[in-house]
This record gives structure tokens, C-alpha cells and sequence, in this order.
């Protein structure tokens, strides 16, 4: 498993869409997760997204878990990042 901190001040003015993060999970085959809150909420899921997932501060921590975790990893903070 993997974790990648992912630091959203510069969208700070710019929320981000859940559709956006759930697109960018479900690109890749392994298990993506939000904590937030003391929740780990799965990013792949629109429901769990959308009932649990209220973002507070700048920081984002995802949890990845699967073959292609270093790559989802990476690609979720580039993305994420800008």
C-alpha cells in the first residue's frame, strides 16, 4: 500500500469536481481511497464520493493499493497538483 500526500493550495480558489478525481481513480486497475476526516472514503465509488468526501484544508491524502499504485500515485498528484 501506498500513500501520496497531495498538497491543493494553488486550487484552493478552484474546487475540485468529484467527477474529476473519480475519473483520474478509475484509469487505473488499483484500489484508490481519500482520507479525509478520519474516513477512508473509496474515489472510484460516485456515491461514497459524494455522501462522505468534504474536503477541509490544503492537503489531500490518497491510499493506494495494486499493481499499478506507484503510477496512479504520481499521476493523481501531477494532475492534482496544477
Amino acid at each position: 500500500m501506498l500513500a501520496k500526500q497531495v498538497n491543493i493550495t494553488a486550487r484552493s480558489a478552484r474546487p475540485l469536481p468529484i467527477s474529476y478525481i473519480i475519473r483520474m481513480a478509475q484509469q487505473f486497475s488499483c484500489d484508490v481511497y481519500i482520507q479525509d476526516m478520519g474516513v477512508r472514503i473509496n474515489a472510484k465509488d460516485y456515491n461514497e464520493m459524494k455522501r462522505d468526501w468534504n474536503p477541509q484544508g490544503n492537503r489531500l491524502v490518497f491510499y493506494l493499493n495494486g499493481a499499478d499504485e506507484v503510477a496512479a500515485g504520481d499521476k493523481l498528484k501531477k494532475a492534482l497538483e496544477n
